[in-house]
């Protein structure tokens, strides 16, 4: 017999009533247009972009995860419902076995956190994306060294019934050490060498009593492995250097998937908002190598005007016109000094986990890296790009700088920085224009 689980009014603002699941609000700044939004995560481990396709989509059956925290932010229709089930199976949590159930709309403004130990499952997920910027926990080293613990990371995630009553729910034990840095890239390291020869859907396990003894089986479905639709590479024409990159994918169904995306930079999403959304100025970065992967409707065609304004490039101030669908299982590589404009954004939301370059004195400027030119102005510039890669210690102090941001109020919009040029001397100057919003008090931090 299952017992009723409680349940949570659509927006309801109160606590959830397990204990460590709970909504986030999230850090983010305005970007031109009320509803648009740039959110960082200010990360420089893995995180996963979960793509659900576009039929109806339900998992079907609960899923543990023991030494895997996640953190989700839902990107998808506004008035889109999603609901998701709960139920507390944590060994010793004042909340055991306890159901619930939650039904809520997608958006940027919150995260959603669930524990080691906390089975969950999701209704009507098509049509939304999901970033996952998971944590991960290991068991006590005693009780590996010992081998008190069947854990690996290839077994971390358990599956149950819908259906499960009451007495049948599992307990178990999450893990409750926090993972190095290193044991991130190792997971990382490992899932980029298996992923191309993978020729199963993601698996399923289920804990089994023989003889008296619990052992997990893993079960996989064999799938016929189906090419990819797009090259590993495509360039686009043109612009030397500017092209489509394919990215590495899990398949988890006919039309689902996860797209684990590596550091070690931190990551940030545009979320464009419902309204029309076209930029009337290209944006220029001088030391920012944009690598962005689409999400949102399959059947928008948004349009990409380009334009080559690097010193000494072959291509340089060649323009480009191009059109695309989004799509999660490939990401476009714009170098620095390639002006870029788009037309038709609202609905997309764009996923960019960059890579840096800096001056040749090593210097950086983050708040005024990006140029706006208006798209129409001529002569166009002729701008010196970063050539100096960035190195790990620089993506680690980006991250921790965007983490003490994150606590503090959201003072301004994104900035515009345009170039002026001085009439006596003829000297240019990058100016940062910032629009100063009314700020409230800012979120709780989820990175301390």
């Amino acid at each position: 017999m299952n017992s009723e689980p409680m349940s949570i009014p659509l927006n309801s603002t109160e606590a959830l009533p397990i204990k460590g699941l709970h909504w986030q609000p999230r850090w983010r700044m305005n970007n031109g247009q009320d509803d648009s939004f740039v959110v960082p995560f200010p990360t420089n481990n893995p995180a996963n972009i979960v793509f659900h396709g576009h039929k109806n989509f339900d998992y079907g059956h609960f899923g543990i995860h023991l030494g895997q925290e996640d953190r989700l932010t839902f990107m998808g229709p506004e008035n889109k419902l999603v609901r998701a089930d709960f139920v507390d199976c944590r060994a010793g949590s004042e909340t055991l076995h306890r159901r619930l159930s939650i039904t809520f709309q997608p958006g940027t403004h919150r995260t959603l956190i669930i524990p080691p130990g906390v089975a969950h499952t999701f209704f009507g997920l098509e049509d939304v994306y999901t970033i996952n910027e998971y944590g991960l926990f290991l068991p006590d080293p005693r009780a590996w060294v010992n081998q008190q613990t069947s854990w690996t990371i290839g077994n971390d995630i358990m599956n149950f019934g819908l259906e499960t009553p009451d007495d049948k729910l599992p307990v178990v034990t999450p893990n409750t050490f926090p993972a190095s840095e290193k044991f991130y890239t190792e997971v990382l390291r490992r899932q980029q060498a298996a992923i191309p020869a993978l020729d199963t859907e993601f698996p399923m396990t289920r804990d089994l009593d023989t003889e008296g003894k619990k052992v997990r089986v893993v079960l996989r479905k064999r799938v016929e492995k189906k090419a990819s639709p797009f090259p590993e590479w495509e360039e686009i024409q043109g612009i030397e250097g500017v092209g489509w990159q394919r990215h590495l994918t899990v398949l988890t169904g006919d039309e689902s998937g996860i797209v684990p995306l590596a550091g070690p930079a931190a990551l940030y999403v545009v979320d464009h908002g419902e309204k029309n959304f076209t930029h009337d100025s290209f944006g220029i970065h001088l030391g920012q190598e944009d690598r962005l992967t689409f999400v949102g409707p399959k059947d928008q065609l948004v349009t990409l005007h380009l334009l080559d304004c690097r010193s000494g490039s072959k291509t340089l101030h060649k323009a480009v016109d191009i059109t695309f669908l989004p799509d999660p299982r490939r990401f476009l590589l714009i170098p620095p000094g390639v002006a870029h404009a788009f037309r038709r954004l609202e609905n997309v939301f764009t996923i960019n986990r960059p890579r840096n370059f800096l001056k040749a004195d090593g210097s950086y400027r983050p708040g005024s890296d990006v140029i706006d030119w208006p798209v129409e102005r001529t002569p166009y510039p002729v701008l010196e790009a970063n050539t100096i890669p960035a190195d790990e210690a620089f993506y680690r102090q980006q991250a921790i700088a965007q983490k003490d941001l994150s606590k503090e109020k959201v003072r301004y919009d994104t900035p515009k920085v345009q170039v002026i040029t001085d009439p006596k001397t003829g000297k240019q100057f990058r100016v940062a224009l910032r629009r100063r919003v009314d700020a409230e008090e800012g979120p709780t931090s989820m990175y301390n």
